[in-house]
């Protein structure tokens, strides 16, 4: 018995029948390709809506100014008096 080039390899899967069989057999990683594929694309869409452009051209402020709001404390107000004594 002879073994021919052709018999020692294996049958080769062409393209369209792994999509056809990821597709038609419910898998793990599918599931997990989808819900990441959903996720990005939602993503994308926040971004594009609220955090791509400003509303008004006069909204930037310098980087300092927006680091000094963020970080610092607000003043305490002066009390006239315990309020919870009264």
């Amino acid at each position: 018995m002879t073994i021919t080039l052709h018999d020692r390899n294996p049958p080769r899967v062409t393209l369209r029948a792994r999509i056809a069989n990821w597709a038609r057999g419910p898998t793990f990683g599918r599931d997990i390709a989808i819900v990441l594929a959903i996720k990005f694309a939602l993503l994308m869409v926040l971004k594009y809506a609220f955090f791509n452009h400003p509303l008004a051209d006069n909204m930037s402020m310098p980087p300092a100014l927006v680091a000094q709001a963020l970080l610092s404390a607000p003043a305490p107000h002066p009390s006239q008096g315990d309020q919870h004594a009264r």
